[in-house]
């Protein structure tokens, strides 16, 4: 039956949705007028204003300054790349050969391995436990495509590392190439990305924002200064490493700014065929870009400085499958889970016009509901989504590598597509896990539909 719940009225050029109740309506109590009425205000919160030439211009302008940004640092590494290797080799031998040096590498180990490593892990687990959709979704980006460009660029450059140079540096057991560092680039891009997300989620002050941007620069210098300290890179790798973080740190917060949505409006804008299409078009050109350069640059031989330096005294010789995640593409192909992730979104969508939802705050902000048997219930969904993390870093050593690049792509896309966003379906429409409050929208449908 038609829904004649709302009368449109035109301001300007936004209509606006005022509840209509009429005679041929069923009594209705107080709380499911309510509803009706603050239904009417969350459709009107779906219209956005629209961008004026003063915003065009505004975003040209950052699209503009990233792109002299990225020529600017890219020109730089190039210059000082030699100069500042050299350098950081002799510092590292003399920090190494130190004994008094012991507790420092110790320490710089444990940094490198839980304040980034670790923390990816906690951290995307959190968002994704705790905040709506849209957090969780700038949160992947910022983990998925640190770890792409990183890769990719090491496949470029093809960069030896420090410790390979002698086997004074085998504190850390670092092979592959070493430009840029991906713990630099990491760092930096997810604690900076993660600060927004925390502001705006907690609506934290002025005062406390810039104590929490200082704690997390300064964690991200700690991870960057370790990675020198272990000779795992030099100076040039870490600082270009940095630079390119903060450059993807720039393009997530201040050009795409996921975080400064609503969930109405991140629903909104991510189901528009516009953007459905760009972010499948710019994946799939990212993922054949990285194919291409593995497959067609000519490769370094690096079997002879492995032989030399990693001798079995520390690091162990690595097998072909190992050297082919050495060499980037391995972790590259992470790249097809953005692929997956905006193809599990668009699953959601769909579920969610068959149940014939108006608008589903169920699902984009399924994690409403702060009941324990509800968020222990989110905790186990989690953990079984992320079982497909496991098996991408689980791949027999005597693997054909043509195996090794489809096994990581499709588990890549899997685990993008059936994580939070298709279970969370289950969840939040089948068993109402999200808070009651939430479903104004979905009471008027039931309501309307009496009519």
């Amino acid at each position: 039956m038609k829904n004649n719940s709302d009368e449109v009225i035109m301001e300007g050029n936004n209509p606006i949705f005022s509840p209509k109740i009429t005679q041929n309506q069923p009594n209705l109590d107080d709380s499911k007028k309510n509803n009706i009425i603050a239904s009417s205000e969350l459709k009107n919160s779906l219209t956005k204003p629209e961008f004026n030439k003063y915003t065009y211009k505004t975003i040209n302008m950052k699209i503009i300054s990233i792109i002299i940004y990225f020529i600017v640092i890219i020109g730089f590494e190039l210059l000082y790349r030699d100069y500042l290797f050299n350098k950081s080799v002799s510092l590292q031998e003399k920090i190494h050969l130190n004994p008094k040096s012991d507790l420092l590498l110790k320490i710089s180990k444990i940094i490198s391995f839980f304040a980034a490593n670790l923390a990816v892990f906690i951290f995307a687990f959190l968002i994704f436990l705790f905040m709506p959709l849209n957090y969780s979704f700038l949160m992947l980006q910022s983990i998925i495509y640190s770890a792409y460009f990183t890769n990719t660029m090491k496949m470029i450059y093809q960069s030896e590392r420090p410790n390979w140079q002698t086997h004074y540096l085998l504190r850390s057991c670092n092979n592959g190439y070493g430009n840029p560092s991906g713990h630099a680039f990491t760092s930096v891009n997810m604690y900076l990305c993660l600060a927004h997300i925390l502001f705006k989620y907690f609506k934290i002050r002025y005062v406390l924002r810039i104590l929490i941007f200082i704690f997390c620069i300064l964690i991200s210098i700690l991870i960057i200064l370790s990675r020198v300290i272990l000779a795992a890179h030099s100076i040039n790798q870490i600082i270009y490493g940095a630079l390119l973080g903060v450059g993807v740190y720039y393009i997530l917060i201040h050009i795409i700014g996921y975080h400064n949505y609503t969930s109405i409006e991140f629903y909104q804008h991510i189901k528009k065929k516009r953007v459905k299409k760009t972010y499948y078009i710019f994946h799939s050109f990212l993922l054949f870009l990285t194919v291409f350069i593995y497959l067609f640059s000519k490769n370094k031989d690096t079997s002879e400085i492995e032989k030399r330096v990693f001798n079995g005294r520390r690091c162990p010789f690595q097998p072909e499958y190992k050297k082919f995640k050495n060499d980037g593409l391995f972790q590259a192909l992470s790249i097809t889970a953005m692929l997956g992730a905006q193809f599990g979104i668009d699953i959601l969508f769909i579920i969610l016009k068959a149940n014939d939802y108006v608008i589903n705050f169920s699902l984009i902000e399924w994690n409403k509901n702060k009941k324990i048997p509800f968020i222990l219930l989110r905790i186990v969904v989690i953990l079984f989504s992320g079982i497909g993390i496991i098996f991408y870093f689980i791949i027999p050593g005597s693997a054909n590598l043509f195996f090794v690049f489809v096994f990581k792509s499709a588990v890549a896309f899997f685990l993008g597509m059936a994580g939070i966003y298709c279970l969370g379906i289950f969840l939040c429409i089948k068993l109402k896990i999200a808070n009651k409050d939430i479903y104004k929208m979905d009471a008027l449908h039931e309501i309307t539909a009496e009519v």
